[in-house]
């Protein structure tokens, strides 16, 4: 009886063996992603060039048809679904912000939120992972993208949808971009920013680069990719009564009143490092903390502010609990931070 089964077990073995193979192999295997968007996704080369498994479903030109919403609602069962893709990244509300007005502007806006639910809905039908991205507004007076992505992080929020921050990297606002961001963004006679409604004005290169490392990083977060570890960067970002004109990056000492952007550089499960732009998608958003909000106090976007003379620990925590290495800052009176 016991040479009866030695040829049942063993070929059972030799299947148990390829099968763990095969599933390493699935896990190994970046999953496919479709971008589904408007000119802003359109002009994205870069980043589909450096990750061959994301599919670019969007349109050039912001008066080119198949720009809105409701386009995009519309087409979502043949350039998404049919794909079968593992995740869909939605990047829209540009061109439906350029078609409003003080008149028209609550119709548009209530238009989207249905155009998005539907999105993730049928995407959630489908089993596909769903990532949803803010649009850069370029100017807090554009009505209606700013109401566009107020919905989409709430919505994110309350629904457990992963939500990318580009609005904010892009302007600046959090991140340690410095507002560099986006190329040609600022009226030379107003100093003031320009809504990003126009298909001239699209991210920089390096705005570009930004966006590509934040939507990897969601995505890997999304597809089991762990945060290991992790360490600060910062960014004197301006100190004008000691009269320094650009910033200074990575400094541990500062005068009063100085500035400072601090970002998170995390280290992940499959080997890649990237720093994470304080925006509010899973694997991104965390806990800053100073051991001496008096001397140095940080916000939770890792914005710093030298208050009094001192030494500060500036810390940060991820989500998943992963505490970085921190970042020890002494302050000193105006001129003697050298």
């Amino acid at each position: 009886m016991t040479q009866l089964y030695k040829v049942p077990v063993a070929l059972l073995a030799v299947v148990l063996f390829l099968f763990a193979l095969a599933t390493a192999a699935a896990a190994e295997k970046p999953p496919k992603v479709v971008f589904l968007g408007d000119y802003l996704t359109y002009n994205w080369t870069s980043g589909f060039a450096a990750n061959p498994n994301w599919i670019n479903e969007s349109l050039p030109g912001m008066n080119y048809p198949g720009q809105t919403s409701s386009d995009a609602a519309a087409r979502f069962q043949a350039d998404v679904v049919n794909l079968h893709p593992a995740i869909v990244h939605i990047l829209v509300g540009s061109v439906d912000a350029a078609i409003t007005d003080d008149a028209t502007g609550p119709t548009v806006v209530a238009h989207f939120i249905a155009n998005i639910v539907k999105m993730v809905e049928e995407a959630k039908a489908a089993d596909i992972k769903v990532i949803l991205a803010t649009t850069p507004a370029g100017s807090p007076s554009n009505f209606g993208i700013i109401q566009m992505n107020a919905f989409l992080e709430s919505y994110g929020a309350t629904n457990n949808i992963p939500v990318i921050n580009y609005e904010d990297m892009l302007c600046g606002c959090v991140s340690s971009v410095g507002g560099s961001g986006i190329g040609n963004t600022y009226d030379p006679e107003q100093m003031d920013p320009i809504p990003l409604i126009d298909p001239s004005l699209i991210p920089s290169a390096a705005g570009y680069a930004r966006m590509t490392q934040m939507a990897e990083t969601v995505i890997d977060s999304l597809s089991g990719v762990k945060l290991d570890s992790g360490w600060l960067d910062n960014i004197e970002l301006s100190n004008i009564d000691i009269g320094i004109g650009n910033p200074l990056a990575n400094v541990n000492r500062v005068g009063t009143s100085a500035t400072l952007q601090f970002t998170p550089t995390g280290a992940y499960s499959n080997g890649a490092t990237r720093a994470l732009y304080n925006s509010n998608f899973y694997g991104s958003s965390g806990t800053w903390t100073s051991s001496n909000p008096y001397v140095m106090y940080v916000s939770q976007t890792g914005l710093a502010w030298a208050m009094s003379v001192g030494t500060a620990t500036i810390r940060y925590i991820s989500p998943t609990g992963i505490r970085f290495r921190e970042w020890i800052m002494t302050v000193s009176e105006l001129g003697e931070e050298q």
